[in-house]
């Protein structure tokens, strides 16, 4: 049985790392992680490294130590502890710990580095010095490189990379595990008197949440809408004070939650959902990538409102509407729909519920990891 290492530092999380688990059994898999891990409890060993990501909060921290470091992604101890893998699994061809890996199979520790990249601007992240000779030696040293998106793989290309030497795989969801209740198509059908419209992610401007702020006032104010209106945010990051603020400016507090809940207990808050909102909205240096709240809220045959940013679309396919990004009427415009049109929020949930059986399953994925991992060896 090969050796499979898979390398995520902080940013281990059992989002991404649901994909692997069909792979147990084929390979004897480790995750490598920090001391802060996003998740620490996988169905296969974890192996913890100190990383500069462990560091306690403190002014400008991340552009500190990333020009300290040339990027904070480092495993102190790693390469040594990679010695007998058979494959690595990285990610980001800027990442430190990815110039570990490749550090690692210099020495003879190792036989074969793959890296999953996620950026999708070309020639994004190399302001610091250090990262554009990180990325050269990253397309020319790795064996394979899997693309989350053919956006992705676009910049790829068109920052020299072989195409030869990429292929396409998106993220998964365990389509069990999130999976409509079984009234869920009939609660849809009932006339309702309260609509529930999710969002679940950070609370960033850049997620578009003042934006479902000012969508909500429009919608609590609409003669046209008869049920009651529920808007529910969970999560955390740094624009909660404006929301609030901007909450009881439009006087639409009542109208309004904010909670946050544990991975684990994400498929019942997308059980009492009617509608999921991802209103993402470009910057110059990101783009959403693929977005793990579009596979939850498709696996839970959830009816989506959403935009075209970055990976979104090759996400979602046509089990979406999409409204303009930064554009709250345009968001307005399209909850509207879902919410006056019941037949709509069925059509629409049932697509997204079968998209994500046949296409995002993590067995499917687990597949197509598999088939890379095998072409490394021919």
């Amino acid at each position: 049985m090969r050796k499979l290492a898979i390398v995520r530092g902080k940013f281990l999380n059992k989002y991404e790392m649901q994909s692997f688990a069909p792979l147990i059994g084929k390979y004897d898999i480790t995750a490598f992680g920090s001391y802060t891990s996003y998740h620490t409890q996988f169905p296969f060993s974890v192996v913890s490294c100190l990383s500069p990501m462990d560091f306690p909060e403190f002014p400008w921290k991340m552009q500190i130590l990333n020009r300290l470091f040339v990027d904070a992604q480092y495993l102190f101890g790693l390469e040594k502890r990679l010695k007998g893998f058979d494959i690595i699994h990285s990610a980001e061809t800027y990442y430190r710990y990815t110039q570990q890996c490749l550090n690692a199979k210099k020495k003879g520790y190792v036989r074969k580095v793959v890296a999953t990249v996620l950026e999708n601007i070309p020639f994004n992240n190399e302001g610091i010095r250090g990262r554009r000779r990180f990325k050269k030696r990253s397309r020319e040293g790795l064996d394979h490189i899997i693309a989350l998106t053919n956006k992705t793989k676009e910049a790829l290309i068109l920052e020299g990379t072989d195409p030869k030497k990429i292929t396409v795989i998106g993220h998964g969801i365990d389509t069990k595990k999130f999976q409509p209740a079984p009234n869920h198509w009939t609660k849809f059908a009932r006339k309702h008197q309260k609509i529930i419209i999710l969002f679940s992610g950070r609370l960033e401007q850049y997620k578009g949440v003042l934006d479902i702020l000012d969508a909500a006032a429009l919608l609590v104010r609409d003669p046209s809408i008869k049920p009651s209106l529920q808007f529910i945010f969970s999560g955390k990051g740094s624009a909660y004070a404006d929301m609030v603020r901007k909450e009881k400016e439009y006087g639409i507090e009542k109208c309004v939650s904010h909670t946050s809940v544990s991975y684990d207990h994400m498929p019942d808050m997308y059980k009492k959902a009617d509608i999921v909102v991802v209103p993402s909205k470009s910057t110059p240096t990101w783009q959403e990538q693929y977005c793990t709240v579009l596979l939850e809220a498709q696996s839970m045959g959830l009816p989506i409102v959403t935009t075209r940013s970055g990976g979104i679309p090759e996400n979602v396919g046509s089990c979406a509407l999409f409204c303009q990004e930064g554009d709250s009427r345009s968001l307005y415009e399209q909850i509207k729909r879902f919410i006056l049109n019941p037949g709509l929020r069925i059509q629409y949930g049932r697509k997204a519920r079968e998209r994500a059986v046949h296409v995002h399953d993590v067995a499917i994925i687990a597949l197509k990891l598999d088939q890379v991992y095998q072409s490394l060896f021919v």
